[in-house]
Parts: C-alpha cells; structure tokens; sequence
C-alpha cells in the first residue's frame, strides 16, 4: 500500500525502520533550504523546457538517491510502472506535480519485468487510478504492489465559468525531486 503525506507526518513511520535513518536524515537535507542537498536539487536545471535533468548518489547499503527534474506532461500521457527489488521514496523539493497510484492487479502489464531496470511497464487501466498532488515536503512511498505514474499535469475547470478550461500546468512548475531507491529487504 502506497504511503503519500508531508514528510513531518513519517516520524513513526521511520520509528519502525532503524536502519532507515540515513534516509530520514537525507530527506530531511532535502528539505533544508542552508543544507547542501538541498542547494543541490534546487540548483537542478534543464537547458530548455523539454529536458530532463538526473544525478545519481550513492547513500551506501544499496541505497540510490537520484536528484531530478522533468518537465510536466498530460496525464493522457502517463508512464506506469513499478518494482520488484526497491521502494521508491519520492520527495518533491521544488516546484510541484501530479501522480496517480493504483494496485498492481488492476493493471496490465505493457512489458514484461526487465530486472536489470527493475522495472515493469502497465497500460493505463481501465479503473481511474487515485491521483495525488505533490509539492514541496510531500513524500509518497511506492511498494512493489503500488504502480504508479508521476509528472503529470490534469485540466481543470473554472468555479466561475463551466466553459472555462485551465491546464494545470499554468499553475504547476516542473518539480525538482528526490527519488530515492531502497532495497526490499529494509522492509522484510
């Protein structure tokens, strides 16, 4: 079951897991403004709107930090996907995004496993995935069970005039992130 909330409201989460401190400790760099991770990912820049921008950071047992930015795309658009190896820890820093979560069995696979991505692509399903909105501070985690979809912008409609359609994107920045990948066995 995916874990989606404000980074403050995982203390007991973290309570549980001792041996994830390293990660609390990271994530909590993450959002630091003086601290150098935090410059870091804030720092993070694509060259035009349409780049992807990743550095990749060993935090040691097995543990990867991949610092990020994309741009946004429609959610028609979405890449779902999961893992059988790693948790993803997803840390928004900067800026802010869409996400749509759902359970493995109501997708279906587009491609088989490839486990040296340790990754598995789904086709949209047919039931409406439960969608989240990420800003700064907001942390979701994804267990092998959660497929899930990032970087995605939804239209919106006006309050005022029901002819009036907004993309979201006018009002979201592409995120600067944190993804942080964790073994199962942190988990067994």
């Amino acid at each position: 079951m995916a874990l989606v909330g404000d980074f403050r409201q995982f203390e007991s989460f973290f309570a549980l897991y001792p041996s994830l401190m390293e990660v609390k400790n990271y994530l909590t760099q993450a959002l630091t403004i003086d601290s150098a991770v935090y410059k870091r990912i804030n720092a993070l820049a694509g060259t035009t709107e349409n780049t992807r921008v990743e550095f990749t950071y060993e935090l040691g047992g097995n543990i990867r930090a991949i610092e990020q930015t994309y741009p946004l795309k429609s959610h028609t658009e979405a890449f779902y996907e999961s893992h059988k190896k790693f948790v993803d820890f997803q840390l928004c820093v900067e800026g802010a995004e869409y996400f749509e979560v759902g359970y493995i069995k109501d997708f279906t696979p587009l491609t088989p496993y490839n486990e040296s991505k340790d990754l598995t692509i789904y086709a949209k399903p047919i039931t409406p995935p439960h969608r989240f909105f990420f800003h700064s501070g907001i942390l979701g985690i994804f267990f092998p069970q959660d497929v899930h979809a990032g970087g995605l912008t939804y239209p919106i409609q006006s309050h005022t005039n029901a002819q009036d359609t907004t993309n979201i994107t006018d009002l979201l920045t592409q995120p600067k992130k944190v993804v942080l990948k964790i073994p199962i066995e942190y988990f067994a």
